[in-house]
């Protein structure tokens, strides 16, 4: 069950993000996010991490993830999970604005960010996979929100880069058509140079006495 706290600035009292931003407004750096738009990015999560199909009747129908382990079971665990979706979907129809990350589902669930992190690799198989399915469907459904304008550009590069291990690089390249045989030798370059250069400086220097400073 989730944990209840303080609501703040950026999360509510369940711990959940809210879409907004202390540097950016709404309307100007971003667009706001509707409440049927979050609903059915919440819905292709479901899809993605659970496998969900509807049947003819309108009936969900979710295929078997694998046979549950004992303590924070693949069930109790995806349970969890969903729970965490349908709040952020029940919360936008409600008109808050919220948006899912790996934070918030942390304390959704009444863990920490780095037992997720963990938990991908100590626990390995469906257990795994449910958590790596869950922090791919959260990263694109904040790539959707920002392609769409709702999440300012630097705060997704940002968010991407510590907690979807993606990284920013530049890649240049130089080359050059002219082979190393064609590129002039020493011997050339000395030829091109001119044979007659300035004097030196230092033989026009005057030369100052100390009668000339009056000392």
């Amino acid at each position: 069950m989730q944990g209840r706290g303080k609501e703040t600035a950026t999360r509510d009292a369940a711990g959940v993000r809210k879409n907004t931003y202390k540097r950016y407004k709404e309307g100007e750096d971003y667009e706001k996010q509707t409440a049927p738009e979050m609903a059915a990015l919440c819905d292709m999560m479901k899809r993605g991490i659970f496998g969900e199909e509807e049947a003819e009747n309108g009936e969900r129908i979710r295929h078997a993830g694998g046979r549950p382990r004992k303590y924070e079971t693949v069930e109790e665990l995806q349970e969890g999970i969903e729970r965490y979706i349908d709040y952020i979907a029940v919360q936008n129809s409600a008109g808050v604005s919220l948006i899912p990350d790996v934070e918030g589902l942390a304390l959704f669930l009444g863990i920490s960010r780095s037992t997720i992190y963990e938990w991908q690799n100590t626990r390995p198989g469906e257990f795994s996979d449910t958590l790596k399915r869950t922090l791919t469907g959260i990263a694109a459904v904040k790539k959707q929100l920002g392609y769409n304008g709702k999440i300012p550009p630097l705060v997704l590069a940002l968010d991407f880069n510590n907690n979807h291990g993606y990284v920013q690089q530049q890649k240049i390249e130089v080359s050059t058509s002219r082979k190393l045989e064609e590129l002039p030798q020493k011997a050339d370059i000395m030829r091109r140079l001119p044979t007659k250069t300035a004097s030196d400086p230092a033989e026009n220097d005057i030369e100052i006495t100390a009668d000339d400073l009056g000392l």
